[in-house]
């Protein structure tokens, strides 16, 4: 299993898969329970009516995709680089000074956390603990997606609970409060799947743009692309050719092809790592003077070889 062990990382992780355990408490305890309870249930684990046992069930299924989805994505490997060299006929290979000088292919980068070249890395994501890569890309849009799918789906009970509580009323002055701790959690709830909303479309509306292009990113603060073809290529390139795989919080991808070069969107334009800095710490990968060409030379040779240069 893979398991990057970073302390911000396992934090943010828990704390993910706290508030689904939370949310889901409350929409069984304050909702489902509160609208569906029976003392004659059909299933004697579930004290439910029929609807109130298939309503659970469905939120269960949700709930359990996107906890899911989110555990795939942090405990898959991302892409890393395993092979020592180049093959024969790739002109001009690049080695990564802080992976001992194996191979980095042209779209693949050394994030400063996973301490590992990543092929097609996006950025690495505390919120899953581990990068984004080809390998793992399709989980962490399925856990986006479903995320914002239970965010939306909760949201819809909790509104649906509300309103069915004010038309059971018959009149303000006689109407129940709900109780303090009630209101206190769907609140809470209601905060938490809003936030989270916002925070996923952000991300899925970045994701789409990638596959749109092509590129991750990284890519896109360095002005490069892989190759261009259609969207659906592009698609089943990170989710697999077998499309009923796709809904499926298991790995798909195709087989990667590390000689796929990095196309610059200008070819006039040279990345400044200088320039860029803050950006490419926050996305976490090593500055470019990690790498080493041509292959097989650390930075002690290439001095030597600039010192017995100037000597000639």
């Amino acid at each position: 299993m893979w398991v990057i062990f970073d302390t911000l990382g396992i934090a943010l992780g828990v704390l993910t898969w706290a508030l689904l355990v939370f949310a889901d408490y409350v929409i069984v305890r304050h909702v489902i329970a509160s609208w569906f309870w029976t003392s004659e249930p059909s299933i004697a684990l579930l004290p439910f009516t029929n609807v109130g046992v298939c309503l659970f069930v469905a939120y269960q299924c949700l709930l359990f995709l996107s906890w899911f989805s989110h555990f795939q994505a942090m405990t898959t490997d991302p892409g890393t680089i395993r092979d020592k060299a180049a093959p024969e006929n790739f002109s001009n290979p690049k080695s990564c000074i802080l992976c001992h000088n194996m191979w980095k292919p042209p779209r693949a980068h050394h994030c400063k956390t996973c301490h590992r070249c990543i092929f097609r890395m996006d950025h690495h994501c505390p919120w899953i603990n581990n990068c984004v890569g080809l390998s793992n890309q399709k989980l962490f849009i399925l856990f986006l997606g479903y995320t914002a799918l239970s965010a939306i789906v909760t949201l819809l009970m909790l509104s649906a609970s509300c309103v069915s509580w004010l038309w059971s009323q018959k009149s303000w002055s006689d109407a129940s409060s709900p109780s303090s701790m009630t209101i206190i959690c769907c609140g809470i709830v209601a905060v938490e799947c809003v936030a989270a909303v916002l925070f996923v479309s952000d991300f899925l509306q970045e994701q789409i743009e990638s596959i749109t292009q092509n590129s991750t990113l990284v890519e896109t603060y360095q002005r490069t692309h892989g190759e261009r073809l259609s969207f659906t290529d592009h698609f089943k390139g990170i989710f697999g050719d077998e499309w009923w795989w796709w809904p499926v919080p298991l790995y798909s991808c195709r087989t990667p092809n590390y000689t796929e070069p990095a196309i610059p969107d200008d070819p006039d334009y040279t990345f400044s790592d200088n320039s860029q800095q803050d950006d490419i710490d926050a996305l976490g990968i090593a500055s470019e003077e990690s790498e080493a060409s041509p292959m097989g030379q650390s930075e002690g040779s290439r001095a030597r070889l600039r010192h017995t240069g100037a000597q000639m």
